[in-house]
């Protein structure tokens, strides 16, 4: 994610800033057509300021992306179209999380964190406690989140978002390694993810993997080292399957809820940003490039169609529908199943 210059170093949002420079103007998408996966055209009149960096959404609800400027983007009809919701802040929004159909957050750049009763369409700033950049957001029910950010920031809520507790981690206990040899002791930590209540991952730098088994409560290591690429991105299928990525083409896989991080090569060396699973289907997003798989993971092919120059930081499947966010306002919307032909769409 990029945030405004006034936030400290050592972000995603500046590792993005600092990779990609200079924006592209108006985009229209021209549409892909794969054996198996089939592009449609997402048209979306946005300045080539409006990089967007998430996006979430429920089975059988709304659809939301988050960017720069407060930008908030809300779909009804799977992309087709899209509709500006005011957020009440100019500071980049970094993620969004839905628990249900109604309730979510959004998390962004000095410590902003938003929350929605209303599937999307109306969000309330709450007070977070901190002025750190916050990086990602996880709603596992309606009252209940967690948020990550910069500098070991961890934050949760039990009661809707009315109070946030931030969590002290003891980082000599967790990465002593680390700690005793750079000093380093508050790692950016990237991503959360919980598969249930009570179980759930956080990733970030030196490749870092932490988990917890209580709902947050207590967190221990799975994998770090101080040469290990940053991770930026997990997601659990399940409690046992679960998928991380990262830095240079990081792919790590687990088979049994952590113990073991397996590194898979996927073909690419480029920085991944965003993974995401429904069913069979998935897709990993990053620096100019979507990886698609069709079988669970076993196999990724990368889309051609993709232009090498633009990020990409934002997946979210639903319906075997695909849309990914990106680079100065991109939204690109694909069909997981056959044989669907080509067609275009205006967002209004």
């Amino acid at each position: 994610m990029i945030f405004g210059a006034e936030e400290k170093p050592q972000t995603l949002g500046f590792i993005l800033l600092a990779a990609f420079v200079g924006l592209w103007g108006w985009y229209i998408y021209a549409g892909y057509i794969g054996r198996q996966l089939s592009w449609k055209v997402q048209v979306k009149t946005l300045t080539s300021h409006d990089d967007l960096f998430a996006i979430d959404g429920q089975r059988d609800g709304n659809q939301a992306a988050v960017g720069r400027f407060g930008m908030i983007l809300l779909t009804h009809d799977g992309g087709k179209t899209w509709q500006e919701q005011a957020s009440g802040t100019s500071r980049a929004l970094s993620a969004i999380s839905f628990a249900d159909h109604q309730h979510g957050f959004i998390v962004g750049s000095g410590g902003t964190i938003l929350a929605t009763r209303d599937g999307g369409v109306t969000w309330k700033t709450q007070s977070s406690g901190t002025k750190e950049q916050l990086l990602e957001v996880y709603a596992s029910s309606p009252t209940a989140a967690h948020v990550v950010g910069a500098f070991g920031t961890l934050l949760s809520t039990s009661d809707r978002g009315a109070t946030w507790r931030k969590h002290e981690l003891s980082w000599n206990r967790l990465i002593p390694l680390i700690t005793k040899v750079s000093g380093i002791l508050q790692p950016n930590l990237n991503s959360i993810y919980f598969v249930n209540p009570e179980m759930g991952w956080i990733v970030g730098e030196f490749g870092l993997v932490l988990k917890t088994t209580d709902g947050g409560r207590r967190w221990t290591p799975q994998t770090y080292g101080g040469d290990r690429p940053q991770l930026f991105a997990v997601m659990f299928r399940d409690t046992l399957t679960g998928w991380s990525v990262g830095q240079q083409g990081a792919v790590l896989k687990t088979t049994d809820g952590g113990q073991n991080w397996i590194p898979v090569d996927i073909g690419t060396r480029r920085n991944l940003y965003g993974i995401s699973f429904q069913a069979e289907h998935g897709l990993i997003v990053g620096e100019g490039v979507v990886l698609a798989s069709q079988d669970a993971g076993s196999n990724w092919r990368k889309l051609e169609s993709v232009p090498e120059e633009r990020w990409l930081s934002g997946v979210a499947i639903k319906n075997r529908q695909a849309i990914v966010v990106g680079q100065a306002g991109t939204l690109r919307v694909f069909d997981l199943k056959q044989n669907i032909s080509r067609r275009e769409t205006a967002a209004r």
